[in-house]
């Protein structure tokens, strides 16, 4: 079975030292931005990377727009978001891993993946 974006961010949530050797969130974004390059390259993106790939970034910024009462004035990708309302890299890892379960239940409660 091949993995998506949405399998090696569940693998990385439960042992993430094992996948980018430290809690670095700058680490975990530049890991993903790899994996879905290299999916990109030999043409094995699905659904879910796709969405996730087009669809995140924004999604978070209206996420954390809407949630955390912050507003963003440009279009950035959800690393600069995540990390402009977060103090720690702990807590820009459990913000991210949280938002990445929210964003895939609504993918598959709007039959997008």
């Amino acid at each position: 079975m091949k993995m998506n974006i949405e399998a090696l961010i569940e693998c990385i949530h439960k042992r993430p030292c094992m996948y980018i050797g430290e809690l670095n969130f700058d680490y975990l974004f530049h890991f993903i931005n790899g994996f879905l390059y290299t999916k990109n390259s030999i043409q094995e993106v699905d659904e879910i990377d796709k969405s996730f790939q087009y669809k995140f970034h924004q999604w978070v910024q209206k996420w954390i727009e809407e949630n955390k009462n912050i507003s963003f004035d440009e279009k950035r990708n959800y690393h600069f978001y995540i990390q402009s309302v977060c103090e720690t890299q702990e807590e820009c890892f459990e913000l991210f891993f949280k938002l990445c379960h929210i964003f895939f239940d609504e993918l598959r409660e709007k039959h997008m993946i």
